[in-house]
């Protein structure tokens, strides 16, 4: 029941608006069992409108002044009336399809009566206002009948003849724009009956039935050729019938959606085989006029061929990817994995499903966190240098691995990510620790010689010393107990001068002044062989630290002392090494062993290129110095230079001037790597004949 405080006129506009479909299939009903649909739109959208705007217009004058429905006045076309607004538009509507004036007025009744069947069905809702709501809509359509009426009749015989001809004309023109668009669909379009039969198709659909002919040729019948080319003779004929291989796409069942799912056939044309996407969708028509089906053949062959070689070339690729030896990831902006290969999950020691969509760092060492940002950050910029890192394994073991990145950016030049080749290094640096490790015993072999005279030469005065101190204490110590004797005969009396005598005697004999004057230089001497030795060791010491110390802040100037020390026990003839050391240098961070093992190469090579000469002694400074953000390191020798056609080799593995057997090339590219490693820079300057200057240069951050 309806609220008591509603009125009719507050519950009619919602009701015959929500009852829309209601309205529409009442109207149908009546419209169908009288054939009137044989003459109206088939289209359910036309009924939809006129429902929808009768509805609005009743409603319309619901809201303005009702009373003036009961009013006939001789000019039904006043606009203010929303009422006889709409009438007189849909009788211009359906004179203009052909619609005569007893066709439109009894559609008209038919109209009244779903509106009254519908107030009727839903007396609930209007309650005791159903009469008065009655009452007004059969007065809303007699006042639409008088005010069409009046409209009709207002033209006469010559304009309904001339409105005739310009509607005609307009029926004309819109028929062929239709045709237009049927025939200028690129791809081949049938039209079929209820019967599957066909009733039209465009130039590309019967150049698939083999009939070469223009545009509408089967629309135009008298237009084609007679013969095997004659298109009339395939009007009517199932198209089954006419290309067999349809028969998949037309089998579906019409009104099903899945009849408007493309099929794709395959056939055999002129020896080649033709790919088509099928289409049959259902003719919907409310009045049963016009039932069918449209048929639309879309040669998709090409597109095949490309879509086939793009997933042979796909699954080549992805071939690739999985046969490579390097790892290989597709990395989000944000640093996720979106893609990796089976070998970088092996690296990793992991299954696939547990790398995917996971954050890279989650699988690296906590200290190679900050390097991975920083290169991620770096990446969007465009930035694309190499970079090392720690992979973390669940079992525990590191793996080395270097990577090679890629920035990956979008059409509209917008970052979207990385690509990413690892590769496992951790063999290599395995290998490199080794050879430096060589290279460095082969430095201490270069050096023996050297360290044994470094700690041979005060060794022997240091023993030469001992001895002579060892003997004369021996003599003094005799002095001594013959002074005791003498003090023991002097207390007792007789004897005294006998002993003196014996003592000054002594003393002479064994030289005891000469004895107490050397003895403490001989121990101060010794004193000082022993620091040399122990300061030789220190140096040695602090030279041979390894890699596995790790990266820490050094004092550069003692690490140059230090191996300044080292390097001068390995000349083979006297060169001056001289150090000019700033005095605010800041701590070095890098690898200890590293850069001691760098300083050495390069003096051990200054040394080797610098000749004996009878009259002067080589020259090799070093000079430490600030330069911003970075220590540089200048070593400079009075050699032979390097020749110009050899200068961009001498870095090579394995190059060396010097006679087989006394150099394995490796020192200056072991340098090379080093600076590599701490990310800093090595140049040198040479003049054959002048000497040769390297400098070398560590960043602080």
């Amino acid at each position: 029941m309806p609220p008591e405080s509603a009125a009719w006129t507050e519950l009619l506009p919602p009701l015959l608006a929500r009852e829309e479909p209601w309205l529409m299939e009442r109207v149908l009903v009546h419209a169908k069992a009288q054939g009137y649909t044989a003459y109206t739109s088939t289209l359910v959208e036309a009924w939809r409108v006129s429902v929808a705007g009768l509805s609005a217009a009743v409603a319309a004058a619901l809201a303005g002044d009702p009373c003036r429905l009961a009013d006939y006045p001789a000019d039904a076309s006043n606009p203010d009336d929303p009422v006889t607004a709409f009438a007189v538009r849909e009788a211009a509507l359906h004179r203009q399809r052909g619609i005569s004036l007893a066709m439109f007025w009894g559609l008209l009744k038919y109209y009244r009566q779903a509106y009254l069947e519908l107030l009727d069905a839903r007396a609930d809702v209007l309650g005791e206002g159903l009469a008065q709501a009655r009452s007004f809509v059969a007065a809303c359509f007699e006042r639409m009948e008088y005010a069409f009426v009046l409209r009709w009749e207002e033209l006469s015989e010559k304009g309904l003849h001339d409105a005739l001809a310009r509607e005609n004309r307009a029926l004309a023109n819109e028929k062929n724009k239709y045709l237009t668009v049927f025939e200028t669909v690129p791809h081949a379009l049938f039209l079929l009956d209820a019967d599957g039969a066909l009733d039209n198709a465009n130039a590309l659909a019967l150049a698939l039935l083999g009939r070469e002919s223009a545009c509408g040729a089967l629309y135009y019948g008298g237009f084609s050729p007679q013969g095997e080319d004659a298109c009339p003779e395939l009007l009517g004929r199932p198209l089954t019938e006419l290309l067999p291989w349809l028969a998949p796409a037309l089998d579906a069942p019409v009104g099903q959606v899945a009849s408007r799912l493309p099929v794709e056939i395959v056939v055999e044309i002129d020896q080649a085989d033709r790919h088509y996407s099928v289409v049959a969708e259902t003719l919907r028509d409310v009045s049963g006029k016009f039932a069918g089906k449209v048929v639309l053949c879309r040669d998709v062959t090409e597109r095949r061929a490309t879509e086939n070689a793009l997933a042979r070339s796909e699954e080549l690729y992805r071939s690739l990817v999985e046969a490579m030896h390097q790892g290989v990831a597709v990395l989000s902006p944000e640093g996720r994995v979106d893609f990796a290969n089976q070998t970088l999950c092996d690296l990793l020691g992991r299954p696939m499903d547990a790398v995917i969509s996971q954050p890279l760092f989650a699988f690296l060492r906590p200290e190679d966190h900050g390097r991975f940002m920083e290169s991620l950050a770096a990446r969007a910029q465009g930035q694309a240098d190499p970079y090392e890192l720690r992979l973390r394994r669940p079992d525990g073991r590191s793996v080395v691995i270097m990577a090679s990145p890629s920035p990956l950016v979008g059409p509209d030049g917008d970052y979207q990510g990385s690509l990413e080749v690892f590769t496992d290094v951790t063999r290599l640096r395995q290998l490199e620790l080794q050879l430096a490790t060589a290279k460095r015993l082969e430095a201490i072999g270069q050096l023996a010689g050297g360290v044994a005279h470094e700690i041979n030469t005060p060794l022997q005065y240091l023993a030469g010393n001992l001895d002579f101190a060892q003997n004369g204490l021996a003599h003094v110590l005799t002095l001594l107990d013959k002074y005791e004797t003498a003090l023991a005969q002097a207390e007792a009396g007789p004897g005294l001068d006998a002993a003196k005598a014996a003592i000054d005697a002594f003393r002479r004999d064994n030289d005891l002044e000469m004895l107490l004057a050397e003895l403490p230089q001989a121990l101060a001497e010794s004193r000082h062989g022993a620091e040399r030795v122990a300061a030789f060791v220190r140096s040695i010491k602090r030279f041979a630290q390894t890699e596995s110390v790790g990266r820490r802040a050094i004092d550069v100037n003692e690490a140059i002392r230090a191996t300044v020390e080292v390097a001068k026990s390995a000349q083979e003839y006297p060169i001056t090494m001289c150090t000019d050391l700033a005095n605010d240098l800041p701590p070095l961070p890098c690898v200890p062993g590293d850069f001691n093992q760098l300083l050495l190469c390069l003096l051990i090579n200054a040394a080797q290129a610098i000749e004996p000469k009878p009259d002067a002694n080589g020259r090799i400074d070093i000079v430490s110095r600030r330069q911003g953000q970075a220590i540089a390191i200048t070593v400079a020798d009075t050699g032979k230079g390097i020749p110009a056609e050899l200068q961009d080799k001498i870095f090579d593995p394995f190059f060396t001037t010097r006679d087989v057997g006394k150099g394995g090339g490796q020192g200056l590219a072991i340098a090379l790597s080093i600076v590599q490693k701490h990310k800093g820079d090595i140049r040198f300057a040479s003049e054959p004949g002048q000497g040769t200057t390297f400098c070398v240069t560590f960043p602080l951050e």
